[in-house]
């Protein structure tokens, strides 16, 4: 069928599911839209990004109605730091979207027609489980910053105060290597011209030795 939207069009679309990847999978006029920042539920205004054969790209830029399954997102940087997607979306209804997404693989691709699944095992916690992170220094007016890339940006970095992936050991070990860069002048990594040379930081953190 011809596509019934084109690029930079802006179209209102009820998110059905979401799709292997993290988008949302809502219809326009029967034409599959993925959209960005659409879950299950949600009515959003969306712009087309992309148009092909069969399917359509989109970015939800205003959320019309709330999914039951929407929850406040406990990180002051969410959504603009690219670190994290689906803070906002009950952790129930992550785990039943990655079982619903097994099933339909072993359906489609394996041809299961009742695939024999277990319950999916849900983590002992949704935050500070990381044990490691890889952040990126960006230049601030008060000096060298710590963090992670913007959503959907290469070339912007967000400066993080407290991160909900790594423990407050973490996040502080964090804040102290931002605090002696600071303090010694040292110069962040500037993309633009390539001066300075701060770029990365990983951390490690051993969670059974200490």
């Amino acid at each position: 069928m011809a596509a019934p939207v084109v690029v930079d069009q802006e179209v209102d679309l009820r998110i059905e599911s979401l799709a292997y990847g993290g988008n949302g999978v809502a219809r326009a006029n029967g034409f599959v839209v993925f959209v960005r920042r659409g879950l299950p539920g949600d009515t959003v205004r969306a712009r087309i990004t992309k148009v092909k054969r069969n399917h359509a790209e989109a970015l939800a830029v205003e959320l019309l109605e709330s999914g039951p399954q929407r929850v406040d997102a406990p990180c002051a940087h969410y959504p603009a730091c690219g670190g994290c997607r689906f803070q906002d979306l009950a952790y129930a209804a992550q785990l039943d979207a990655k079982e619903a997404q097994v099933r339909d693989a072993l359906r489609r691709l394996g041809a299961f027609a009742e695939p024999p699944l277990e319950p999916i095992v849900p983590a002992e916690s949704p935050y500070f489980y990381r044990n490691k992170l890889e952040y990126s220094f960006t230049r601030t007016p008060s000096g060298p910053a710590l963090g992670f890339h913007r959503a959907g940006r290469w070339d912007e970095v967000l400066e993080v105060e407290r991160c909900w992936l790594t423990t407050e050991l973490g996040n502080a070990i964090r804040g102290a290597v931002r605090d002696w860069a600071r303090d010694d002048r040292l110069e962040a990594y500037d993309q633009t011209d390539g001066t300075g040379y701060l770029r990365h930081l990983v951390v490690r953190e051993g969670r059974n030795t200490g």
